[in-house]
């Protein structure tokens, strides 16, 4: 009689310890596998809704039209916020720029520049 209580104690022993591993999988193995596969789900829906995006290039040193020419080249737009006169700057060569070279921004931004020139003179305009 002893023998068969021995066996049915090892057999529920058997049973409980099957038991305990089912739930320690689902609750540490499948339930964190479906949350973060829903969250990598959203993140790319979110991604894929975001305009592409573009890192800025160095223009500070270059002449205007190459300037532009290398951000239209990236899909960016150039905009001349001042002309400065400094002797020691060439003419018609972009002195600063904004945003800064190695900074993110959305296809078609525009990039502010600052263009060394005699005052009054105009960059970007068509001439009259």
């Amino acid at each position: 009689m002893q023998a068969v209580d021995d066996q049915d104690s090892k057999k529920r022993r058997m049973r409980l310890i099957r038991i305990l591993v089912v739930v320690a999988a689902v609750v540490f193995i499948i339930i964190p596998a479906v949350a973060l596969t829903g969250l990598w789900i959203t993140e790319r829906q979110k991604r894929a809704g975001q305009p592409p995006r573009v890192t800025v290039p160095n223009i500070v040193g270059q002449d205007y039209r190459r300037g532009e020419s290398i951000l239209e080249e990236k899909g960016l737009k150039m905009r001349v916020l001042a002309t400065r006169w400094d002797q020691n700057q060439p003419v018609g060569v972009i002195i600063d720029q904004n945003p800064a070279a190695g900074e993110s921004v959305e296809v078609g931004h525009s990039v502010g520049v600052s263009v060394g020139g005699k005052p009054g003179q105009q960059f970007g305009q068509p001439e009259r």
